[in-house]
């Protein structure tokens, strides 16, 4: 009797989903370890063993285009038909890409493995947060996509810290670098696996019934929608002329290898993962919109600084620090727009968002790689940071100087019209 008593306990199933979210939350984990192992070898590993900066742009690229175009129709699928099976395929193919790159250095190929990659991150990105909100209520969501971000960043913050180890263990190993790089993405490439595996484990009894019509929910909210992305288009524009270069910056501006980038990525991965432990407290003292644009607008400094600094170390510091206060506002964000959309539109919300980032993001890349290739290496930092001006004050005059959204998180399904 006691055990039916318990299982109609709202609040046992809500335990009993939260805990379901953290399980998922942690089976990501490996396969992040990797991915942030290969961030750092594809700008600054890649470019010593005779790739350009513009093919590094152009790998970047080609995995953004395929998030663009896989994404929004996923996301559909998934608000339609359910998520967990699209996040399986997802996790499945970022392993397959993860081994491709560990395979072959040529670029043909890589251009293929970083198409697949792109694919299961337009898999992932259009379920994955619309699922952890599926699994939470709104009193706990702001935890819950915090937990989510400090995985994310401090498994890929650990892979990027693998190279830093290299110069120390290469002459014991009898290993050059360049082994030191390919038995890595091997390793890890395998241990990525363990992901989906993971993914089947935990939602193979999830009941999924946010739409239980099986009906697609149509376009709703279009004018939130349409603000939402032109803020997230407007920073990922800015985002990608550096952001996913700065180790080929390192590189160029002080000839410093992925010996050292790696850890200071790592240490910044991992920072911007601790710092998300703050953001629901930050929320709760400046309010969920007010704390999303102090953090942002306060890194912003930091990452214009960058581009005039003489010395590494400082350099160095100036990202690790830029870092932490941008993404802070990153589970505070997510939360906020999975909380004003109903259940049945979160895939569509969170591909389309994810979309109008990643495309200008992807695009800009490319700029940036040219940029960095004719040594104009101060341009970057500067048109990012115009751009951020540009998003945070459209999210200050769409959402903070309007009341519509003064209390989009005090309610569960809050729909806010624009």
């Amino acid at each position: 009797m006691r055990v039916l008593l318990a299982s109609n306990d709202p609040s046992a199933a809500a335990r009993s989903s939260h805990a379901r979210a953290n399980l998922l939350i942690l089976a990501l984990a490996p396969i992040f370890l990797d991915i942030g192992f290969l961030q750092v070898a594809i700008s600054a590993w890649l470019p010593t063993v005779g790739f350009t900066p513009f093919q590094v742009g152009i790998l970047i690229t080609t995995q953004g285009v395929l998030v663009v175009a896989s994404s929004i129709p996923l996301g559909i699928i998934s608000d339609i038909y359910g998520r967990k099976l699209i996040l399986v395929a997802g996790s499945l193919a970022g392993s397959v890409g993860l081994m491709m790159y560990a395979l072959t250095t040529d670029f043909t190929y890589l251009v293929v493995a970083s198409a697949v990659l792109g694919f299961a991150e337009g898999s992932t990105v259009s379920v994955w947060n619309a699922l952890l909100a599926d699994l939470t209520d709104v009193a706990s969501r702001n935890r819950v996509f915090s937990y989510s971000f400090v995985m994310a960043n401090v498994a890929s913050g650990a892979g990027l810290i693998v190279p830093g180890l290299f110069p120390f263990v290469s002459g014991p190993l009898a290993l050059s670098i360049n082994s030191l790089h390919e038995s890595f993405l091997l390793i890890l490439g395998l241990l990525s696996f363990v992901s989906p595996a993971g993914v089947v484990a935990v939602l193979w009894t999830h009941k999924e019934t946010h739409n239980p019509g099986k009906k697609f929910a149509g376009l709703k909210n279009m004018g939130t929608l349409a603000k939402l992305g032109f803020v997230g288009g407007s920073i990922g524009f800015g985002a990608g002329f550096i952001i996913p270069l700065v180790g080929t910056w390192f590189l160029f501006r002080f000839g410093a290898p992925d010996s050292y980038s790696g850890p200071v990525l790592a240490v910044s991965n991992i920072l911007i993962g601790l710092s998300a432990l703050a953001a629901p407290r930050m929320a709760k003292k400046f309010g969920q919109l007010a704390a999303i644009e102090i953090t942002a607008g306060s890194s912003m400094i930091f990452m214009l600084s960058m581009a005039f600094v003489p010395d590494l170390n400082l350099a160095a510091l100036l990202y690790v620090i830029r870092s932490g206060l941008m993404n802070m506002n990153g589970p505070l964000m997510d939360s906020f727009s999975m909380s004003i959309f109903p259940p049945e539109q979160r895939g569509l919300v969170s591909a389309a968002t994810n979309t109008i980032f990643r495309l200008p993001n992807s695009v800009s890349t490319s700029f940036g790689g040219y940029l960095l290739g004719v040594g104009l290496l101060e341009y970057p930092f500067i048109i990012a940071s115009g751009l951020y001006a540009v998003g945070l004050v459209a999210f200050f005059v769409f959402f903070i100087a309007s009341k519509r959204y003064a209390n989009a998180m005090s309610a569960p399904s809050a729909q806010a019209s624009g």
